[in-house]
């Protein structure tokens, strides 16, 4: 069952979606403005959010960098009237993990939803707490750790301080590698990562790649 809220202010519409969504043993709740929806989040109501950008009190373009930054570990897709290209672009720049548009089929959003909590899922428990630490150059999560390369530690380092996807020219910059070709490293450094936490940790690093756009990290890491 997954934790899900719908910011709509079309509450007719809300509660049709809401209740398809209980039908499929989801657990919802409904928030018609931008601020019942942070009151929602803080009480810890939410897996994923079902975000309509036009608010009453809000607009969704400005209330999606604020939630990546306080909540990065939710699961969010955007479901709108906007449809222009650049609203499109603009929604998964800004963090959306989905964007769809006005009128959809619910089966179809339920399907959105189901690849949503492949990521969101296992941190919906909250027990896990990812900490890198800087001056021993670790990786600690719930009493394990590794050890990190000085690159592995660098390219994470520099996902815990962005809230939006990192580009890989970015990472290939911070880390002051200028050979044409480091791109492609970059991709099977994440690679590698990815498999020494699995073994390491026995748990999956929270790192999500978006084509075109570079690495993220899906869950907030403390920096120790």
């Amino acid at each position: 069952m997954t934790k899900i809220l719908i910011v709509e202010d079309n509450l007719d519409y809300a509660e049709e979606m809401a209740q398809f969504l209980i039908d499929l043993e989801h657990q919802v709740t409904i928030a018609r403005c931008a601020g019942e929806m942070w009151e929602a989040l803080s009480q810890g109501k939410a897996d994923v959010i079902v975000l309509d950008l036009g608010l009453p009190d809000a607009d969704g373009f400005e209330v999606i960098p604020r939630m990546r930054q306080l909540y990065p570990q939710i699961g969010l897709l955007v479901l709108t009237g906007r449809v222009a290209l650049d609203s499109r672009i603009l929604g998964l720049r800004l963090g959306a993990d989905h964007y769809l548009t006005k009128p959809i089929k619910f089966l179809e959003l339920a399907a959105h939803i189901e690849a949503l909590e492949r990521r969101v899922g296992p941190q919906a428990s909250g027990n896990e707490s990812w900490t890198l630490k800087v001056g021993a150059r670790t990786l600690d999560l719930m009493g394990l750790s590794i050890s990190l390369t000085e690159k592995e530690f660098g390219f994470l380092h520099l996902l815990t301080l962005s809230t939006r996807p990192v580009s890989r020219e970015t990472i290939v910059a911070g880390m002051g590698d200028n050979d044409p070709d480091a791109g492609r490293r970059i991709d099977m450094l994440a690679y590698r990562l990815r498999k020494k936490v699995r073994t390491g940790l026995g748990q999956d690093l929270p790192l999500r790649s978006a084509y075109g756009e570079g690495y993220s990290l899906s869950i907030g890491f403390t920096l120790g």
